[in-house]
């Protein structure tokens, strides 16, 4: 301590420590604040970002719904399509037929075509 006094040095006492410690401490708390303040916009927007997801999550079930509907009627469109198909296939055979049976039936008749 005579060192200290006599290069006229100030030699911090413990209140002075004491006042220095608790600003340190406050400052950090006024940090800790402002930082749980932040954490709090975060965790209202990521709440926000979660029900857009959920609002997207039922508007994409409800397409899938659609598609699957879409896929049954076109199903159903495809097999009525291919019976009207085979329906036809069979009287165009039928109407050949026919147009034969009358050539012949004219040809044996001698009915001028």
């Amino acid at each position: 301590m005579k060192n200290a006094e006599k290069s006229g040095e100030y030699e911090p006492t413990l209140l002075d420590v004491l006042e220095a410690v608790q600003t340190g401490f406050q400052k950090m708390e006024e940090r800790f604040e402002k930082v749980d303040e932040r954490f709090d916009g975060v965790d209202e927007r990521l709440d926000k970002v979660e029900l857009r997801l959920g609002e997207v999550e039922n508007r994409v079930t409800a397409v899938e719904r659609r598609v699957g509907a879409v896929e049954v009627t076109l199903e159903g469109m495809k097999e009525t399509l291919e019976s009207i198909e085979q329906a036809v296939d069979k009287d165009a055979v039928t109407v050949v037929n026919h147009g034969r049976r009358i050539v012949r039936l004219e040809k044996v008749c001698a009915i001028p075509a």
